[in-house]
């Protein structure tokens, strides 16, 4: 495994500040829409992953910041 890859793969909890890897956490096993869910280990806060357009809707605000602070 790449060492990014392990980077990738850490998770923070919104909740607690506790860091664990995505596979120390639990996800939701009884849900019928595999919503893949993580579980923080320590205080159980359930962690929904980043959507796609969210993430892209970001990426494109970041870029137009960019471009306008480049230009002045």
């Amino acid at each position: 495994m790449d060492e990014n890859d392990n980077k990738s793969q850490i998770i923070k909890c919104e909740f607690c500040g506790f860091t664990f890897q995505k596979c120390d956490g639990i996800s939701c096993d009884s849900c019928p829409i595999n919503c893949k869910t993580v579980r923080c280990p320590n205080c159980g806060y359930e962690i929904l992953p980043e959507s796609k357009s969210y993430k892209f809707l970001e990426d494109g605000v970041k870029k137009i910041r960019n471009r306008l602070f480049k230009s002045i």
